[in-house]
């Protein structure tokens, strides 16, 4: 959109505005108010000159012929885009953006005779190409819903063969009492506790009486349970990077508020029920 227009509509929006409210709202654009104040003046003259604004006890008004230039160049950039779009290799790829611009020309046309000529001479394609569009859209969404199918059965077949997941949720006292079970029910005799935080990871060591070696240490099974509920109760002194606490089984991961557990299938999906 021009400079004018962009005035034009800036104007149309405010039902009429004065100076300094409209050189507010056009600065933006420009990189110092100077400039900004230079421009809108020139363009004001002009468009007061030609009949666009008018000047009414301090504010600018937009004028019939201002709004028919608007109107203009709404029209024209609203067919140059659907021309655009259709004019693509394959236009159903950008289809969302196709069907959107058609139904505003269609409601604007229903309303506006003007608009409604200049579409049936100005659009570079017709019906059947739009049925092209659609019949492709078709075939693609038939597509769509047979990959969908597909991949159902794939993620029930990496389910069923034990694949890794993930689930995440949040991490309250109730979770840690699951978490700190779940833990003593593992065959492990010990766990690796991983923090990248130095004063945080002693703090935690000293909790476990354990020895942290670089950005780790063992937690002990028996103490597995008092750990986690330790870190719960305490979970606000503690922030990134996370706390994650690994066995042969499954990780879990806290984020102060989260618990994200990730491994085996079998072992995440008792999570979630």
């Amino acid at each position: 959109m021009t400079t004018k227009n962009a005035i034009l509509m800036i104007v149309k929006q405010n039902s009429g505005i004065d100076y300094n409210s409209l050189l507010n709202k056009f600065a933006s654009s420009y990189s110092n108010i100077n400039s900004a104040r230079a421009a809108l003046s020139r363009s004001l003259k002009d468009l007061t000159s030609f009949g666009f604004l008018e000047r009414k006890g301090g504010r600018f008004v937009l004028l019939p012929k201002g709004e028919s230039e608007i109107y203009s160049a709404i029209k024209n950039k609203l067919v140059l885009s659907l021309n655009s779009s259709m004019r693509q290799k394959q236009p159903a790829s950008d289809i969302d953006s196709i069907v959107g611009k058609l139904q505003m020309l269609i409601e604007r046309a229903k309303q506006d005779r003007d608009l409604l000529k200049t579409s049936r001479t100005s659009l570079d394609f017709r019906i059947s190409d739009f049925e092209k569009a659609r019949l492709d859209v078709e075939k693609k969404a038939r597509h769509l819903e047979y990959l969908s199918k597909v991949l159902g059965e794939q993620i029930n077949s990496l389910r069923e063969m034990d694949f890794y997941d993930a689930h995440e949720l949040a991490f309250d006292a109730q979770a840690a009492l699951r978490l700190g079970a779940a833990l003593e029910g593992l065959q492990d005799a010990e766990f690796t506790v991983e923090c990248s935080n130095p004063q945080v990871l002693a703090i935690l060591a000293e909790q476990a009486l354990a020895k942290p070696r670089e950005s780790a240490f063992t937690l002990q099974k028996a103490a597995a349970a008092g750990f986690v509920e330790f870190l719960e109760k305490n979970k606000t002194a503690f922030s990134e990077p996370p706390i994650t606490i690994f066995s042969s089984a499954l990780k879990a991961t806290i984020h102060r508020e989260r618990l994200m557990l990730s491994g085996p299938f079998s072992e995440v999906q008792k999570w979630r029920q």
